[in-house]
């Protein structure tokens, strides 16, 4: 349903007062659309599987039964909260990022990562 002139006024000056207020603020709201902070949860959600998926190593190595839970729940946590922003994204837009930023670049970039970290340790 679409505002009236009036709430369309109402708002338009909110807006005026926000940048007269604290503009960097409302440059950096204006600036963020819904799929960019969808990505920034998807990110973190990749992030906090990828530290499950730590925690797990280094229950192999403890062998404590409660690290071992503890990174399952991180684990699962993880790919939950980044299933469920993934399908608020939507097909289309997960087409458009593909294009973007495709998975192997994504891979390599960890493969050289990884092969500088062994550099690193050999030296």
């Amino acid at each position: 349903m679409p505002l009236s002139d009036r709430e369309q006024q109402i708002l338009q000056e909110i807006e005026d007062q926000l940048y007269e207020q604290d503009p960097e603020f409302a440059r950096g709201v204006s600036s963020t659309t819904l799929q960019v902070h969808l990505l920034r949860n998807v990110r973190r959600g990749i992030a906090t599987f990828v530290a499950g998926f730590v925690v797990l190593v280094v229950f192999f190595f403890q062998t404590m039964l409660v690290i071992g839970v503890a990174a399952f729940l991180l684990m699962l946590a993880g790919a939950v909260y980044t299933y469920d922003n993934l399908r608020k994204i939507g097909s289309e837009q997960l087409r458009v990022l593909r294009e973007q930023a495709p998975l192997s670049d994504f891979i390599s970039r960890i493969r050289s990562r990884i092969r500088d970290m062994g550099n690193r340790e050999g030296s």
